[in-house]
């Protein structure tokens, strides 16, 4: 049976739901429960270039992790990520272990990077650290590349190699197979790895099939607390612990864990969730990078059926790595759907007349604040636009038109839907005969983070009717705290709080960009703000 030691990586992959920021009390007193609950090797983050925040788990040298750390190690190895091509600090800054407060260093690369990765080793070992060799995705290698990398890696004898399932898609199977392929040809000296995502919920299964495996050789675990981790998360760190302590005779002490769940990982998992989602698993099963997945979800204007559709037409060669670009053009592709819609937008100016427009967005200022909605409506009398929502489902609020310019919102309100005051986007599908229809790509933007926002495509569309001015509420900008962006509950889905970030971002700035056609108001509080000329 093999010797088995978990590495907790919270830190260090968790910070991809919160950028990084636990804040400096937080990682504290995570590196410092970790200790105690006898963890054997701590990831305390990523060693980069950055500009060192105390707040961050992004540390500029390993003086700024030393700051850390507090007394109690009950004998943990501590360690940082240095991730090729991310910002990456160049080991060759780094003082020597005896005189650094960590003993290892994790290496990640990709194929393209081998060649700098081996160098970034070889000054590392000859420091005195712990070398962990990770590369990334090794389900992508073929076993001839396996074995010729096994080989430099033979020759360089770090202290550990890794199996890296990056997007998420192996099955138990797949991983003995692997692992027998690495366990074979590697040095035996050398320990092995297991970096795990859980889009198909394999990661604690696999984990106890490669304790099972047979081999004699020293196995390390990754796991995070609660599974902190992008996307579908990873292998649970407590989990880890309980099987180890009754099946492997460990003594690690669960609680300091489940402690710093309950005080730090809940609330930023209420904030930004982590976890399986049927879209991860669309990911992993069609062996994509989960960002694609991210991104589609982000975008919110996608059902699933939607989504399997637009993976399956990524090509084979570039889903391994994420390409914003390449994704955000298979999504415009899909939804992009030409119609003349001259007629539709001559009847528009006609039924808007003179009057002052009001449009009306989902954010959760619309319940919050409905009394200066209310107001404003009573004195001004607004032709009143809601834009992929029926305001009255919520407060006694009669709209004149409803504008639809997303997919899944208009699937849950379809039936609801007097399809005579409403205008839709050309990309919708099933939209009923004779609705008014204008043109999608006519109101898109370039923004790959915002391109269809609904929000701003009903503002293009007011530009394009020759309106000056238009009064907004419920365009409240987003939040980290995903329950508390829409006016119903039900609107709120998955997204990657980084891209939820960007998303907003991007609003803003299209926001500004509308505004230099329109005067635009604000009846509701919000996060943009237009810079006056």
């Amino acid at each position: 049976m093999p010797n088995v030691k978990l590495l907790d990586c919270t830190l260090r992959d968790g910070g991809y739901i919160n950028r990084w920021k636990f804040g400096q009390k937080a990682i504290r007193d995570i590196l410092f429960g970790l200790s105690v609950s006898r963890m054997n090797i701590v990831e305390c983050g990523f060693l980069t270039d950055c500009l060192y925040d105390p707040d961050a788990s992004l540390f500029s040298g390993t003086q700024d992790i030393g700051t850390m750390l507090q007394p109690g190690k009950n004998g943990s190895l501590y360690v940082a990520m240095i991730a090729i091509g991310e910002m990456e600090l160049d080991p060759a800054q780094l003082p020597p272990v005896a005189e650094s407060p960590i003993g290892g260093v994790r290496l990640t690369f990709r194929q393209g990077d081998v060649d700098k990765a081996f160098v970034y080793g070889q000054t590392l070992l000859d420091k005195g650290y712990k070398l962990f060799m990770q590369p990334v995705g090794t389900t992508n290698y073929t076993d001839a590349q396996m074995i010729d990398l096994i080989r430099r890696v033979n020759e360089l004898n770090p202290y550990a190699f890794y199996i890296v399932d990056t997007l998420g898609m192996m099955y138990t199977k797949d991983l003995i197979r692997q692992f027998y392929l690495v366990d074979h040809n590697l040095a035996s000296g050398i320990r092995v790895g297991y970096h795990s995502h859980n889009n198909l919920q394999m990661a604690f299964a696999n984990a106890q099939a490669l304790i099972e495996s047979g081999s004699a050789r020293e196995l390390i675990l990754d796991c995070s607390c609660s599974g902190m981790g992008r996307g579908a998360g990873n292998l649970c760190t407590e989990l880890m612990m309980d099987y180890m302590n009754k099946y492997r005779d460990a003594h690690y002490d669960i609680l300091p864990v489940l402690e710093i769940i309950d005080q730090y990982l809940i609330p930023i998992l209420i904030a930004a969730p982590w976890g399986y989602s049927p879209a991860y698993y669309l990911a992993a099963s069609n062996k994509c990078h989960p960002n694609y997945a991210s991104f589609l979800l982000t975008n919110h204007s996608m059902n699933v059926r939607t989504i399997a559709s637009v993976l399956d037409k990524i090509p084979q060669e570039n889903r391994r790595y994420f390409d914003k670009n390449l994704i955000e053009a298979l999504y415009r592709a899909y939804q992009d759907n030409a119609v003349d819609d001259i007629a539709a937008i001559g009847a528009l100016r006609q039924r808007i007349g003179s009057r002052e427009v009001l449009v009306i967005a989902p954010g959760q200022s619309f319940v919050t604040q409905s009394e200066k909605i209310i107001k404003y409506v009573w004195k001004k009398k607004p032709f009143i636009i809601a834009v992929n929502f029926i305001p009255s489902q919520i407060i006694l609020l009669d709209t004149d038109l409803i504008f639809v310019g997303n997919n899944r919102r208009y699937e849950e309100f379809a039936d609801l839907l007097d399809t005579q005051n409403a205008v839709f986007t050309s990309n919708i599908k099933d939209v009923p005969a004779g609705a008014m229809l204008v043109n999608y790509s006519d109101l898109t933007n370039p923004s790959p983070d915002a391109s269809d926002n609904s929000g701003i495509m009903v503002l293009k569309l007011l530009i394009k009717l020759g309106i000056k001015q238009v009064a907004l509420a419920g365009y409240d900008g987003f939040s980290r705290n995903q329950a508390n962006n829409y006016a119903l509950k039900s609107l709120a889905g998955l997204s990657d709080p980084t891209a939820l970030a960007y998303k907003s971002r991007a609003i803003g700035e299209q926001l500004n960009i509308c505004a230099q056609s329109l005067q635009i108001k604000f009846v509701t509080s919000t996060r943009y703000r237009i810079k006056r000329k």
